[in-house]
């Protein structure tokens, strides 16, 4: 609870009521290749098999607009050998192909890699789990400090996950402990509003099931 309060206070902002982003039924308010996604038993399931596969990573892109400052929770776990992740602050590079590209809170089975902020078709890795780390421009990512990472996470198990972003600063979640903080600095390639989505990961075979999808926009104080 005292990490959760100060994480808030760090970011000095308010939450507004929290909106339910996927009604549990259907694909009502998202977007996305219908060879690949659908509902079962209360789920967004996003799956390949090797008969079905995406040349390229594709997307479920949520239809609500963008977002800038907010709160996003979900529960999701992730089978085969393969990743995926939540875009946020991103933008749909080719509506037809479900192309996105951005930030991304990645859910990837190696320790190191689960929960890091990625930047999918832009600057990569921009923190790995347990980092908290500054971006400048024209520079690598600087470690400012560390978070703990003791705790062994499995991909195919449900996780909750949590974005915070506020201003240039997002802290990434799971199941209550912080995974990444960063602050970006790089005026010309951050972002500070953009969609959501959930990605789905050219390779092998995989299954990404995602659930209980709750926002909370923020306001400054």
């Amino acid at each position: 609870m005292i990490t959760r309060i100060l994480v808030s206070l760090a970011l000095g902002a308010t939450s507004l009521l929290a909106e339910d982003l996927f009604n549990g039924k259907d694909l009502t308010g998202w977007d996305g290749n219908p060879e690949f996604w659908s509902v079962e038993d209360g789920v967004i399931v996003g799956e390949t098999t090797a008969d079905k596969a995406t040349k390229a990573n594709t997307f479920l892109i949520w239809e609500g607009g963008e977002l800038a400052d907010f709160e996003l929770t979900l529960k999701a776990r992730v089978t085969g050998n393969n990743n995926s992740g939540v875009q946020y602050r991103s933008k749909v590079l080719d509506p037809k192909t479900w192309s996105v590209g951005g930030y991304q809170m990645d859910m990837h089975p190696k320790q190191e890699f689960f929960a890091m902020l990625y930047e999918e078709r832009g600057r990569g890795i921009a923190a790995k789990r347990g980092q908290k780390v500054v971006l400048e421009a024209g520079a690598k990512p600087k470690e400012v400090g560390k978070v703990d990472m003791s705790k062994e996470l499995k991909l195919s198990e449900w996780n909750e996950f949590k974005l915070i972003a506020k201003g240039n600063h997002v802290i990434h979640m799971v199941n209550g402990d912080v995974t990444a903080e960063i602050t970006d600095n790089d005026e010309a390639k951050r972002a500070l509003s953009g969609i959501l989505a959930l990605q789905l990961h050219a390779g092998k075979p995989m299954k990404l099931e995602v659930k209980d999808i709750v926002l909370k926009r923020l306001k400054a104080e």
